[in-house]
């Protein structure tokens, strides 16, 4: 059976256009009623020859594609590409062994007739109203919902789509999307004041799937797209989390672990994940939360805003693709075409511009290196784009070659970028042992030069930056300690000082003295190094006789013997000669190798 005349299809849509609203009941029904009886179900499209449209794409996005038996399954149909789609007519089908189809409703359109269904087949109809603009771009068209009835695997399809555009023209495409799933046993029973078929919320959206996987809980939300932004979103309730956070287990006396698995949507750039208020209360259990997307996976605890600024609102947290168009030209070419991110947090509507460095978030950013940066995969690091457009070296970058992304520590949001850095210096010549360390850590922001091509590998390391270089290399940050008297509270040392003397890893020299300016001695560097470790829960114990093999160990002062030998131990200190030195001052070239070793070390 053919389509109605193309006259038939312009004088509904020119009545829709122009009446009210509150006439226009009767018209759409007729209309839409007409158009819908007149096409066969899944039958053949025919429509006027002589108009050219273009051709969008369409997908399936599916809520859960492993729904247990009796629980709601939501399919979304998403249109890429849409050009002034002012109304519109879906044909698809499904798999009745395994679904039962129940419902369909579309935010976009304003009218809609009663799903038509026969068998295993639905015809859905969605129109405007009044004489606006119809929808373009990437546009979520419908959501089927259906009921999952019986074990085993099954699929819906998209078989075709009709649209009519606000001037009345209409177009036929074949889609040909279809969205497998698995229909699976249900679990025991979720406990009391759950529904049955439910497994706790999503905003009001399919319930959310709770499953433990890896030692962790694994919560998988169902996806919502919003058509004009292209931005993917997930909401969990209070009620969903607190079930995840009773049936999580803490590891090894460690922080119980949940996973929220965010999944591709196609096109997305932009991901938006609203959690209850309750799961960062103050007074609510700490727990680790990792928020897995596409664009990257990020690591927080659920402790991350205490003693910050927080409102009674839910925290929604925003993971995309960062705008980067109005960075300076010479930066966008050394970022090129890697990816940078975009972090931010909101709570009551209102973005909170989150700090806090007792409550460091871990970020995983999926990457494929380039031959070249595969070849020497230590330069590739990240920076962080200030909101003045300023590039800040984020010495935790690195990537691993073991989960193919890039990995960074950060104890704020913001844009950060990938980057492939090869720093180097003009006087590095006599110190090829050391070549390697200092352009690497140099590329990372650890190390600097005393000029842009000059690194002095030869001269001493003061204690003061012998600190600064402690905290940058392993991320140092908490709570800081008193000041020393003799350290300036604008000097550029001062903060990682007290950071390290409020960790109680630098306790200077006595009567309240750092003495920042004196070179270090490298049993000094290493006491601070041992310290540090320990701070970090990574101790390097010294086991028996470590020191028997160097002819100066009895040189070694009492309270540095542990440390160095941990540190021996532990390989990031060799000696030369059979001799550890340990008065000897430290230079910048020796300071580079090991604190390229401490680098490899603190993150492996």
């Amino acid at each position: 059976m053919r389509l109605p005349p193309l006259s038939i299809w312009k004088g509904c849509w020119r009545m829709i256009h122009t009446k009210r609203r509150s006439a226009l009941r009767k018209i759409q029904f007729v209309c839409l009623s007409l158009l819908l009886t007149s096409s066969i179900l899944l039958g053949g499209f025919s429509f006027a020859a002589d108009v050219a449209y273009a051709a969008p794409s369409y997908t399936l996005s599916v809520s859960n594609n492993e729904p247990v038996t009796g629980r709601e399954v939501r399919v979304q149909v998403i249109g890429q590409e849409l050009s002034d789609v002012y109304a519109t007519e879906l044909q698809a089908t499904f798999d009745t062994d395994h679904l039962r189809f129940k419902s369909a409703s579309s935010d976009r359109f304003d009218y809609a007739v009663a799903p038509a269904v026969k068998g295993s087949q639905i015809v859905l109809a969605f129109t405007k109203v009044g004489p606006i603009s119809g929808e373009s771009g990437t546009v979520v068209l419908a959501e089927m919902v259906f009921e999952a009835t019986a074990l085993g695997s099954g699929t819906v399809e998209l078989k075709k789509v009709k649209t009519v555009d606000s001037a009345m023209n209409v177009a036929d495409h074949d889609a040909n999307a279809i969205a497998s799933l698995k229909v699976v046993a249900a679990p025991n029973d979720p406990g009391p004041g759950t529904n049955p078929g439910s497994n706790g919320g999503s905003g009001g959206d399919t319930p959310a799937v709770i499953t433990e996987e890896g030692g962790k809980i694994v919560i998988k939300p169902t996806p919502k797209v919003d058509g004009s932004t292209g931005r993917v979103a997930w909401k969990i309730d209070e009620s969903t989390w607190l079930k995840a956070v009773a049936k999580a287990t803490a590891a090894g006396g460690g922080l119980k672990k949940i996973q929220l698995a965010l999944t591709a949507v196609p096109d997305s750039t932009s991901h938006a994940l609203e959690l209850p208020a309750v799961a960062f209360s103050a007074s609510a259990e700490v727990v680790q939360i990792e928020i897995s997307t596409p664009l990257s996976t990020v690591t927080v605890p659920s402790n991350m805003f205490l003693g910050g600024k927080l409102s009674s609102g839910d925290i929604e947290f925003l993971i995309q693709e960062a705008n980067i168009g109005g960075l300076d030209e010479k930066l966008r070419a050394k970022i090129g075409d890697r990816p940078v991110i975009d972090l931010s947090v909101r709570s009551g509507g209102q973005e909170i511009s989150w700090s806090n460095p007792n409550a460091p978030a871990t970020i995983s950013i999926p990457y494929s290196p380039t031959a070249e940066e595969k070849a020497n995969p230590e330069h590739i690091t990240v920076w962080s784009i200030d909101g003045q457009g300023n590039a800040i070296a984020v010495p935790s970058g690195r990537y691993d070659a073991a989960t193919g992304s890039v990995l960074l520590q950060a104890t704020h949001f913001g844009k950060f970028a990938v980057v492939f850095v090869q720093k180097t210096f003009d006087d590095l010549g006599k110190f090829a042992w050391a070549n390697s360390a200092i352009e690497v850590m140099a590329s990372k922001g650890i190390v600097s030069g005393v000029s842009a091509t000059e690194y002095r590998p030869g001269a001493s390391v003061s204690r003061a930056d012998f600190a600064l270089l402690l905290v940058r290399t392993m991320g140092l940050q908490g709570a800081k300690g008193e000041a020393f008297s003799d350290v300036s509270d604008n000097a550029y040392y001062a903060e990682a000082v007290a950071v390290l003397r409020g960790m109680g890893i630098a306790t200077g020299t006595g009567d309240n003295l750092f003495r920042p300016n004196d070179a270090i001695s490298r049993q000094d560097m290493m006491v601070l190094i041992a310290k540090a470790l320990s701070y970090v829960k990574k101790a390097v114990p010294a086991p028996a006789e470590p020191l028997s093999g160097f002819t100066d160990a009895g040189s070694i002062a009492g309270y540095a013997k542990d440390s160095v030998a941990g540190l021996i131990h532990a390989g990031l200190v060799t000696g030369a000669n059979q001799s550890i030195n340990p008065n000897a001052w430290t230079t910048r070239a020796e300071t580079a190798v090991l604190m390229h070793r401490l680098y490899n070390y603190f993150y492996k």
